[in-house]
């Protein structure tokens, strides 16, 4: 048990040491996976802007939406001066789902969207046709770097702005649009729209078609903020609630209770001293159990009871002198062992029967052939020697040995 334990020791201190080297280990590629959430501080992801959000409007109220744009819970029914944060790879909303943002914006709040790809409902209500070609990398960006570069209009903005980064290159840029319903207030890298406003009742509709714009990497390169600062400065500074969507997302996903445990496993030290314990654990398990695991008993093959009867019957009746009732005894016996075991009935003790009986018992023809010849002999001579009785026993005891 000592040396198991030894041994066991050893191998917790070679993993350890393992986990240890993994943990430290620094990964210098960069990942260039356009994840647009809120809570990815990786090139693509959108930490950066939904902090910045919290910054640029300290007074309101600043919540994330799980449910649909009609929750009065989230929305209010007669609130306004509110502004809705959509930004998705897509954003295809269901008709219903329109009219309800739609209803949003018509008692004075504010939408503004930032995606790749609208579709054709919203596009119709627009007045307006897009496309992003480059977009169809979503999501890996892995087809090389790029530049790219956005601008602000005059006006609403004093003076065109421009604003450029070496990273990937994916927005979309609206063809047509109509001056009478639809402001450009942005381009894109091609000098097209990418950026329109809409007044709807007493609110506006803002749909953006370069949501990189807003990724951890453009807006932390150079004096990228002040993109984000100059377009959201266009939104009231009294703005009463600031609305970050989720629900929007591919697969709508509330939010779990299990966060805690992700941020755990997320930890490299604490990830691996999990590990660790659940392994040593494991192997303390399987060494308590073989430990003492109780030995399996040793099964001892049947004995032939027809032999064990044939030798007490035999041994009573020998010690008798009565030969011939004990070779009856022992024909009687061997006879209803072949017809219950063998299914062999017949009345007749001939070569056939020896054949069939060495055939299905798989015992030599000789010894089959001899016990049926003094079986024979028993019944048409009815006198049985010592000699016959001993030489019976044997080639009886040689087909239930061989069988």
């Amino acid at each position: 048990m000592k040396k198991a334990l030894f041994y066991i020791t050893l191998l917790a201190i070679l993993i350890l040491t393992l986990f240890y080297f993994l943990g430290t280990k620094q990964d210098n590629t960069i990942n260039t996976k356009i994840n647009l959430d809120k809570k990815n501080k990786d090139p693509y992801g959108a930490f950066v802007f939904f902090e910045s959000l919290k910054a640029f409007f300290p007074n309101s109220k600043h919540i994330i939406n799980y449910s649909k744009p009609d929750d009065a819970q989230t929305f209010g029914t007669l609130d306004s001066n509110q502004l809705y944060i959509i930004l998705r790879p897509n954003f295809y909303p269901n008709s219903t789902e329109l009219n309800d943002l739609i209803s949003f914006i018509d008692r004075g709040n504010h939408v503004f969207i930032s995606t790749f790809r609208i579709d054709v409902p919203l596009e119709k209500f627009i007045k307006a046709t897009s496309e992003s070609e480059t977009a169809l990398y979503y999501p890996d960006g892995n087809y090389g770097t790029d530049t790219m570069q956005v601008s602000l209009s005059s006006p609403p903005f004093a003076g065109k702005l421009s604003y450029r980064y070496p990273g990937i290159l994916m927005d979309g840029q609206f063809n047509t649009m109509s001056p009478s319903i639809a402001k450009e207030i942005g381009n894109s890298h091609l000098g097209k729209p990418n950026l329109i406003r809409l007044k709807k009742g007493k609110g506006s509709l803002y749909v953006h078609l370069s949501p990189l714009v807003f990724s951890n990497y453009f807006m932390l390169y150079d004096n990228n903020i002040q993109y984000f600062e100059n377009l959201f400065s266009i939104f009231p500074s009294n703005t009463s609630v600031v609305i970050w969507d989720e629900f929007f997302t591919p697969y709508r996903n509330e939010p779990t209770k299990a966060d805690w445990f992700n941020a755990i496993m997320s930890n490299t030290y604490f990830r691996s001293g999990i590990l660790l314990a659940l392994l040593l654990l494991l192997i303390y398990a399987v060494s308590e159990m073989r430990r003492k695991q109780r030995i399996i008993p040793i099964i001892p093959k049947p004995e032939n009871a027809s032999l064990n009867f044939v030798r007490t019957v035999g041994l009573l009746y020998y010690e008798k002198g009565d030969h011939l009732n004990l070779a009856r005894k022992m024909s009687a016996h061997f006879l209803d062992h072949v017809r219950s075991r063998y299914k062999l009935f017949s009345r007749d003790l001939n070569q056939e029967f020896a054949k069939e009986l060495s055939y299905k018992s798989g015992v030599q023809d000789r010894i089959v052939l001899e016990i049926v010849r003094q079986l024979n002999q028993l019944q048409t001579e009815g006198i049985v020697s010592e000699t016959d009785l001993i030489i019976l026993q044997k080639n009886m005891e040689n087909f239930y040995h061989n069988e």
